[in-house]
């Protein structure tokens, strides 16, 4: 485009003849497996989504292009026999001409029973997945022009999202309407059903199904609608699914690692439910240590990898009951497997097991000691972080001291902002550590690890901190605090 490109000054009329004369020019191009060489307008040469917000854009525009220059154009993407059927569309629209809709008829409008079944199933879309239920906007929003429709509770529906147009008829539609403030992630449905003809089951048979809804929403039980359906979807997606992995999970293997079953796969399609659903039939969390090991081998050449709540929910099916239970030092089964969901799912690990970790009662000594391994020997740096600002946010304890010890061994870069709050949790909780000689070291730490990242105004702070404290060797550690200064 660069070599047609007219120059362009301010308050001066675009060059719609230059622009179209520059994309119907032809160049030579290669096509087919054979490359033959093939002259093609430079228009057919663009990338189909350049070709379909040209036309977007033409067709808004249409009023201000002179027709030769759209005739030109429309010439053009004629040449081509496999042209993008979006850009077909669009180019029709165009050959119309923008009074077209007024001359023509306009398209045949969907029936009120297409109508039906796609409300339908945007419905289920939304209360099976609560957070599709934005995308869907469009569906739930009242039709433009339509008339308002008064609930049977004689409760007006508040409706929101752009409106969509589906047909002229307006007799017989249903309104939809959504309301996140009442009724949270499931919509609300109010419909009035059209009468089929008797010969016609299937809009029937989805009249029927609107009607069990109309009725239920309207008692004001959406929520239980939803579960139901989700749990028969949750059971349906275990039988067929569940039982080659429960089989692939239990096998006796002689070799130390497998290739991942291609069964596996279906881990990155399915719903959170779905997967929480599988997870309790294969009795991740109980299974035997070896079994979970090998699982946890077979997730980590996965493609592509898991999503962050997939991985989450794994990371509390696997190890959160076992890691609770934690009585004596974990079995090298359970850190072999820990260690390699670590390798690559550290951050979800970390948002499940350590926040359970330092809210779970009792001193819980060897929990502190599993993630004071996880910390100097697995985690990656923005996971290390992630530890640190969960610790911050509790109270402070000698069980966590050793894990913030561990945090500032790994000597890695801090945010400002967390440094900063690290600095503030240390001062205000000094007091309830006057004579805790773990919580002296872990002030003299910040100071002395962080050396290059301690303001002068932390340093003074932390200073008084270790002045206050009467624990055992403060004068040695006030010394260390005067060879960083």
């Amino acid at each position: 485009m660069g070599r047609g490109r007219p120059q362009q000054g301010p308050g001066l009329p675009f060059p719609w003849p230059a622009l179209s004369a520059a994309l119907c020019a032809e160049e030579p191009s290669l096509e087919g497996p054979q490359d033959a060489l093939a002259v093609k307008p430079r228009l057919l040469l663009l990338p189909v989504l350049c070709q379909r917000n040209l036309f977007s854009l033409l067709l808004v525009v249409q009023d201000a292009v002179p027709r030769d220059c759209l005739r030109q154009l429309l010439q053009a993407l004629q040449q081509d026999s496999r042209v993008d059927p979006w850009v077909q569309a669009l180019g029709d629209l165009l050959q119309q001409g923008p009074r077209a809709e007024e001359s023509s008829p306009r398209p045949t409008a969907l029936s009120a029973a297409c109508q039906q079944q796609l409300r339908g199933l945007c419905q289920k879309i939304a209360q099976k997945k609560p957070e599709g239920q934005r995308k869907l906007s469009w569906c739930f929003s009242k039709q433009a022009g339509a008339p308002e429709s008064v609930p049977r509770g004689g409760k007006r529906k508040e409706v929101s999202g752009e409106s969509l147009e589906l047909g002229s008829d307006r007799e017989g539609k249903e309104e939809v309407a959504c309301e996140p403030q009442e009724c949270g992630d499931v919509a609300e449905v109010e419909e009035e059903v059209p009468e089929e003809p008797p010969g016609d089951t299937r809009a029937q048979s989805t009249e029927k199904a609107a009607q069990d809804s109309s009725q239920q929403d309207a008692a004001g039980e959406p929520r239980r609608i939803s579960q139901t359906e989700l749990a028969a979807e949750v059971q349906s997606f275990v039988q067929v699914h569940g039982q080659g992995l429960k089989m692939l999970l239990l096998q006796e293997s002689s070799h130390p690692e497998l290739h991942p079953p291609s069964k596996l796969s279906i881990l990155n399609s399915c719903t959170p439910s779905q997967l929480e659903g599988l997870c309790s039939f294969l009795q991740l969390s109980t299974c035997p240590e070896p079994s979970l090991g090998r699982f946890c081998s077979w997730l980590l050449p996965l493609s592509p990898a898991l999503s962050h709540t997939s991985a989450a929910i794994l990371a509390q099916q696997l190890f959160l009951r076992r890691v609770l239970a934690l009585t004596q030092p974990p079995s090298r089964h359970l850190m072999a497997a820990l260690t390699s969901f670590c390798s690559k799912y550290s951050h979800p690990l970390c948002r499940v097991l350590v926040a359970a970790v330092l809210q779970g009662p009792g001193e819980g000594a060897e929990q502190t000691k599993l993630l004071c391994e996880l910390v100097e020997e697995c985690l990656e740096p923005h996971s290390v972080q992630l530890v640190l600002s969960q610790v911050l946010e509790v109270p402070l304890s000698e069980k966590l001291l050793p894990v913030l010890q561990a945090v500032l061994g790994r000597q890695e870069v801090l945010p400002p902002e967390l440094l900063d709050l690290l600095v503030l949790t240390l001062c205000q909780q000094a007091p309830a550590f006057a004579t805790s000689l773990n919580f002296a070291r872990l002030v003299t730490a910040v100071l002395t690890a962080y050396q290059s990242q301690v303001s002068p105004a932390h340093r003074s702070s932390l200073a008084a901190v270790l002045d206050r404290s009467t624990a055992a060797l403060k004068k040695s550690l006030q010394a260390v605090l005067e060879g960083a200064r």
